[in-house]
């Protein structure tokens, strides 16, 4: 009687460990979001004299920027030959990969 307490507490607790891992592990490959400050920090380096600039925090959805993926909203002003010209970016919010500049 005494080894099959032993042999089911064995299995409990084998069963518990992959529970415990197959959590762990799903949490772990959940993505988290690119430093939105650092990624603003990064695409300002791209530009010359930068006089301003924002980054929106809370990722969007836009089909048209990337269907699948999560998307961080952002612009930068800065001088051009003397003229102040806006531009937006856009990038991915898991990679922080810089998906498309645009000149306003």
């Amino acid at each position: 009687m005494k080894c099959l307490n032993c042999k089911n507490l064995s299995i409990i607790g084998a069963c518990t460990v992959v529970i415990i891992s197959a959590g762990v592990i799903t949490y772990l490959a959940k993505k988290k979001y690119y430093n939105p400050d650092k990624l603003l920090n990064e695409v300002k380096t791209y530009f010359m004299d930068v006089k301003g600039s924002y980054i929106v925090h809370q990722p969007l959805n836009d089909p048209n920027i990337n269907a699948h993926k999560p998307v961080y909203l952002g612009g930068i002003t800065a001088s051009k030959n003397g003229q102040l010209v806006d531009y937006d970016f856009y990038a991915d919010a898991y990679s922080g990969e810089v998906l498309n500049i645009i000149e306003l």
